[in-house]
């Protein structure tokens, strides 16, 4: 009955512990995994072919690298609205060269596709 209860103890100290570990923080990607898994939802979504599948890749890799490095430095200065401002060019670039590679009905189903995916409370 005692092992029972010590095993018990120990169980409900690693989940407590656990629960707390996790402080709310998403761990962040890095920009290939980023971009892999956009990529990924974007070929079975939008059904795209290997070749743009490849070219998408390009280009959602360059935008990530830069959003990463660029979310990096306005965190560090605490600059949430400079960071709003600067996500929000970054998209409309990443998007400029996006389009000629989708073709403007496979663009509006990714952006359509894009919104669903969005967390509520995050708009872009």
């Amino acid at each position: 009955m005692k092992s029972v209860r010590f095993l018990f103890v120990i169980l409900f100290s690693m989940i407590v512990t656990s629960a707390f570990s996790q402080d709310g923080q998403r761990q962040q990607r890095t920009p290939e995994e980023t971009a892999n898994a956009t990529v990924e939802w974007m070929k079975a979504d939008l059904k795209l072919d290997d070749a743009k599948t490849k070219a998408v890749h390009t280009v959602i890799l360059k935008y990530a690298k830069q959003t990463t490095e660029m979310r990096q430095k306005l965190m560090a200065a605490d600059d949430r609205e400079g960071m709003r401002e600067k996500m929000n060019e970054i998209t409309t670039a990443r998007d400029k060269e996006l389009k000629p590679i989708l073709g403007d009905k496979t663009f509006e189903l990714f952006k359509t596709k894009e919104a669903e995916r969005r967390p509520a409370g995050r708009p872009q």
